[in-house]
């Protein structure tokens, strides 16, 4: 790392202030990560660099984060399409997401168009100063319709709702919409594998391809999106989008995902939170 970048990442590091309260949990048991999965290097010293596998020729891979906290977060409600801000927890958390990405050769870092998000996706650019910057709404949260804003932890009226909804889905019904409006999981993993399609991180379908080259895309694409988002599409990329409530995601959860030239899809690893617990740790 250059020194100018270490001075960037020093900057970024001294704002990190994250109460072990605060911490997302990560659940072992949701979509475990494949043989030689991601890890934190502990070799070096430096807890706030990822360790993966290698990368085969011709594959691409995608980092697939989720946003750093926003106050619904914290008071368990539904945001959707609604645009919350971060929160300073938040903010310090983008901090080190961008931390543990530092070393990696990103060429592109994109996100969806909802503010939490794009200023997650932006402190991660922040070290990456000759990677592109894309805002894509296609990258945007579910559209949770009626149920944006509202609290659905313990008695909420509106939770039984909602875990109806869920049902219907993990029994396979997942072209079933939210109410008020909002979307289904088959219409979020459309608009999502369209996304990365005209990024350039997926081929094109057979189809739809109509003889066009395939869009210029990085070996190593950013995307910071969101939780449901999240969800349903790495659901989509294993071929079953009813499975989507079995993916656990934290707030700048880091999920890894190795893309061949055919499209065939590897999951290395799934909400990846070290580099919130490292910068939790007082110093030695």
């Amino acid at each position: 790392m250059s020194p100018a970048r270490r001075a960037v990442l020093a900057r970024s590091l001294a704002v990190l202030t994250l109460p072990q309260g605060l911490l997302p949990r990560a659940r072992a048991a949701e979509f475990t990560t494949t043989a030689g999965g991601a890890r934190r290097s502990s070799g070096d010293g430096d807890p706030h660099r990822l360790a993966v596998p290698g990368l085969a020729p011709g594959s691409r891979r995608l980092y697939l984060c989720r946003h750093g906290e926003t106050d619904w977060n914290v008071a368990g409600r539904v945001q959707g399409m609604t645009d919350i801000p971060l929160n300073p927890n938040g903010r310090s958390q983008a901090a080190a997401l961008a931390a543990i990405l530092a070393d990696v050769p990103i060429g592109l870092v994109a996100s969806s168009a909802l503010g939490r998000a794009s200023s997650t996706a932006d402190a991660v650019a922040a070290l990456h100063p000759g990677a592109r910057r894309l805002v894509d709404a296609s990258f945007n949260e579910m559209n949770f319709g009626s149920l944006e804003g509202e609290e659905l932890r313990g008695g909420s009226p509106r939770r039984e709702e909602y875990e109806a909804r869920l049902a219907e889905w993990e029994a396979g019904r997942t072209s079933v919409r939210l109410p008020g409006g909002g979307e289904s999981p088959e219409e979020v993993a459309a608009r999502a594998l369209k996304g990365l399609r005209e990024l350039g991180a997926l081929p094109p379908l057979a189809a739809a391809a109509g003889g066009a080259g395939v869009p210029s895309c990085p070996r190593h694409v950013c995307l910071v999106a969101h939780g449901r988002f999240n969800k349903i599409l790495l659901a989509a990329l294993r071929g079953d989008v009813s499975r989507a409530s079995q993916v656990a995601q934290g707030n700048t959860a880091v999920n890894i995902v190795d893309i061949d030239e055919g499209g065939a899809c590897t999951v290395v690893a799934v909400n990846l939170l070290d580099h919130l617990r490292a910068a939790a740790q007082p110093p030695a």
